[in-house]
């Protein structure tokens, strides 16, 4: 075989040892909506708020008397957007033609926002040749204004007002530990940011070597799976193996998580 030859068999069999890597699925313990009169303890941090975009309402026409949307119909195709330290936060979908819009495909979560952050609303009517601006409008100690008795109510100069739900970040219940279950080995992927997991100081990379007591190895998965949900409620004892070789008990109990929209929780 010649030197090229070669090369390309080589080629061949990277592309197929590449083709034949394992890809193992992400797994979670159970996570719980709030029951009523659940107490949260630890609150929520102050800088996780839940924002969502309730309302606008819209003038009829321009300042100058001409209508909004020169292509579709005369009504306004809204764009809401939430600008925090000169980025862009939240950007709704279109909702199209109307003078109230309420964007009902629009994703909803909780959104971690520095104290003391720039923070500014913008209303748009949405254009394919340009985007016409409804409203710019500063919103001043957003945090202090977050609460649960009703919207925060945004007057622009337009004449438009724009209605946000502000509140205190929205919990559910569980421990926030994600994991791959190995061949005779199970790892942390990841850990919520605000969840039991995360308070208990496990990291991406860690080794569960034991389950209440039972070593993993030689284990399988049906196993892992049933104990790692079966004790959340009581305590999940774990011993866990970090990077550097140091082995520790860790107990994890169900507890408030506060996830962002970025942290994909289902």
């Amino acid at each position: 075989m010649g030197h090229a030859g070669a090369s390309c068999w080589f080629l061949v069999a990277a592309v197929l040892g590449l083709g034949c890597s394992a890809v193992y699925p992400e797994l979670t313990t159970q996570v719980r909506e709030v029951p009523p009169g659940y107490r949260f303890e630890p609150p929520p941090p102050a800088d996780i708020l839940y924002i969502e975009f309730a309302k606008a309402t819209i003038p009829e026409r321009t300042r100058d008397g001409r209508a909004w949307d020169s292509v579709g119909g005369s009504l306004p195709d809204a764009v809401a957007k939430l600008i925090v330290n000169k980025k862009e936060l939240i950007v709704t979908p279109v909702h199209s033609n109307t003078l109230t819009p309420t964007w009902p495909n629009q994703k909803r979560g909780n959104y971690r926002i520095p104290l003391n952050a720039d923070v500014r609303v913008e209303l748009w009517d949405s254009n394919p040749i340009n985007n016409h601006p409804i409203c710019f409008e500063r919103i001043r100690a957003l945090h202090e204004q977050a609460s649960t008795e009703g919207p925060l109510e945004v007057t622009c100069d337009s004449g438009a007002t724009v209605a946000l739900l502000v509140e205190p970040a929205r919990g559910r219940i569980g421990t926030g530990l994600f994991y791959e279950i190995r061949s005779d080995a199970v790892f942390v992927t990841r850990v919520l940011s605000e969840s039991p997991a995360s308070r208990a100081s496990l990291a991406r990379g860690d080794q569960i070597v034991r389950i209440v007591g039972e070593p993993v190895r030689g284990m399988d998965e049906k196993r892992i799976r049933s104990l790692m949900n079966a004790h959340t409620s009581t305590g999940l004892k774990l011993t866990v193996r970090a990077k550097t070789g140091t082995e520790r008990e860790v107990e994890l109990r169900d507890g408030p998580l506060y996830p962002t929209l970025d942290e994909a929780v289902r």
